[in-house]
């Protein structure tokens, strides 16, 4: 089965949504209105996050955190995400303090943590340290590759996104990291370079994969879901 670990499916328009339900879904949220949405959707292989995205945390206050709180309580969640860092936006402090409680909050949950570090990578995996965080997803990694044994040492996971074939940090992290924690995404419907990313395109992500590895199709999507199911310790 195919899986897309990461998407920002309450942006897909309804009626297109059918077509992804024979996927494996995980479908992040961008803000406390989102993480609403997200939680009212429903499939069979689609699994539900809740968060506070780094770009969002400027215009949020704690007020915001503690209704996340409640609303992760208090629905199907199985996944905090999208929730990180990212060095190229202002206001980092606030951005450490609202991912700070929020993988405190994946913990006390126990689910796992889907993320976002553009250009904080360390400073992310520091966090998960302190915290002791078991089970994590670094979302479209282009970070340093001297970073991925630190993180396959703690269990952790990469997702591929469709992008790999042209950008290169991308592909070079592709080439680094052990096929046991690799997974795909489309990140959709987020459109880069032109590109209008959606969950089909995962089968993109597949075939770089099996190119890289020197592996067949069949064995990347076979090896993705297992992964997928580590990551969900399904």
């Amino acid at each position: 089965m195919l899986v897309d670990a990461h998407t920002h499916f309450h942006e897909i328009p309804p009626d297109e949504r059918a077509k992804y339900m024979g996927m494996w879904i995980i479908a992040v949220a961008d803000d406390l209105e989102s993480s609403a949405e997200t939680l009212k959707l429903e499939g069979e292989h689609l699994v539900r996050c809740v968060g506070i995205h780094p770009w969002s945390v400027g215009g949020a206050s704690s007020a915001h955190l503690d209704e996340l709180e409640k609303l992760a309580y208090r629905g199907e969640v199985e996944c905090i995400g999208e929730v990180g860092l990212d060095r190229r936006r202002k206001g980092f402090s606030k951005q450490l303090e609202f991912f700070r409680r929020q993988v405190k909050l994946a913990i006390d949950l126990g689910v796992p943590l889907n993320l976002h570090a553009l250009d904080a990578w360390r400073d992310v995996l520091e966090v998960l340290d302190h915290y002791g965080a078991e089970r994590a997803l670094f979302h479209w990694y282009s970070g340093p590759t001297s970073l991925l044994p630190e993180l396959e040492e703690r269990g952790y996971f990469i997702s591929v996104n469709p992008c790999v074939v042209f950008q290169r940090k991308h592909m070079k992290a592709l080439e680094q990291a052990s096929l046991e924690m690799l997974l795909t995404e489309s990140d959709g419907p987020y459109v880069y370079r032109g590109v209008k990313l959606e969950p089909s395109m995962v089968r993109e992500s597949l075939k770089a994969i099996a190119k890289v590895k020197g592996i067949s199709l069949a064995e990347a999507e076979e090896l993705v879901e297992e992964n997928l199911m580590r990551y969900l310790s399904r």
